[in-house]
């Protein structure tokens, strides 16, 4: 009876349409069903013993590696990650899922890979519908806003430019901004105007004088009250164009703090822009793990762990916790 319930399991992971992978506390691979080998393109007989590792791409593994360490620590159950078959122009949501003994001990993980391309595509094209209805209405507006937003863009790269400390800052936050959002609002609108928004957030420091902006050592308290003004000047800048009302209102709150205590205006918690409160985060991080002049780069796990340290003063828990998630899990940073 115990040998047919095995079979009985082994023939039901065996015939379902998600990839199952399983990995020993060693991260070595025990079970790949056909589903998997499909979907990664290997062969079960070839990589069993194998580090789960030996499945990725050698760009991933450091990723990779933290994902697991991360699935290690206590009080972890599971994450997700977005993957794309570039080759097949697939899309997987690979969940990642601790297994723990009796004693809470991690014994090993199930790495289970489900297609959602078809519901990617849905979201795609409800996502294209809306906005050819608001284009037809909008068209003209869009095309003056659109000429607007790309001078603010080109404005943003000369700013960075001119510093290479800075070079690339805005792209940077914009890529971790819009990870985040993705992965608590998936294919929305919302995504869109979190990027725009990051990409223009510090649109402002183009009023705040150049030798401050590039000064190489400790600012006084009158040339870091300057600096602070480029949260007004950014909004200024954006909000004569009603559809941009909301990336002005991100730019001029995103050194707002948690708990009140940042500016311009002292907002708190959820007074607090939700775009606003995702930018702090990626700022916050790039700020850390950049170069200076007067400091090295911190490296992504310190900057990681100072962000942890701040959640809930500096930055909004919901989102420090998306973040982190995201960190460790291999996805950003």
């Amino acid at each position: 009876m115990t040998t047919n319930m095995h079979e009985l399991l082994h023939t039901v992971i065996e015939q379902l349409p998600e990839g199952i992978i399983i990995v020993g506390d060693n991260d070595e691979i025990i079970f790949v069903n056909r589903a998997a080998e499909e979907i990664r393109h290997i062969q079960a007989d070839q990589f069993i013993g194998r580090s789960v590792l030996s499945c990725h791409p050698e760009k991933s593994f450091e990723k990779v590696k933290r994902a697991l360490q991360f699935l290690r620590r206590e009080g972890t159950t599971t994450f997700k990650r977005m993957v794309t078959d570039t080759v097949n122009n697939r899309h997987y949501e690979n969940n990642y899922v601790a297994v723990r003994d009796g004693n809470n001990n991690y014994i090993g993980a199930v790495i289970i890979s489900g297609d959602i391309t078809d519901r990617r595509i849905l979201e795609e094209e409800r996502k294209t519908y809306l906005q050819n209805l608001e284009k037809r209405v909008t068209e003209l507006k869009g095309n003056i806003q659109a000429l607007f937003i790309s001078s603010m863009n080109s404005l943003v790269n000369a700013l960075e430019a001119k510093d290479p400390y800075t070079k690339g800052h805005s792209l940077r936050v914009c890529d971790m901004a819009v990870k985040m959002a993705e992965h608590k609002y998936g294919v929305s609108p919302k995504v869109s105007d979190i990027e725009l928004s990051s990409k223009l957030h510090d649109i402002g420091k183009v009023g705040i004088r150049e030798a401050i902006l590039q000064k190489p050592g400790k600012l006084t308290d009158e040339e870091f009250n300057h600096i602070k003004e480029h949260t007004i000047i950014g909004e200024a800048i954006l909000l004569p164009f009603e559809e941009l009302k909301f990336v002005a209102k991100a730019a001029k709150h995103h050194h707002e703090r948690f708990d009140g205590t940042g500016y311009p205006d002292g907002l708190k918690g959820e007074e607090i822009p939700d775009t606003s409160r995702i930018i702090a985060i990626a700022d916050t991080y790039d700020a850390m793990t950049s170069a200076r002049p007067y400091r090295l780069a911190m490296k992504p796990e310190k900057a990681a762990e100072e962000i942890k340290k701040h959640i809930g003063t500096q930055f909004d828990p919901q989102w420090g916790e998306i973040f982190l998630s995201l960190f460790y899990s291999g996805s950003i940073g």
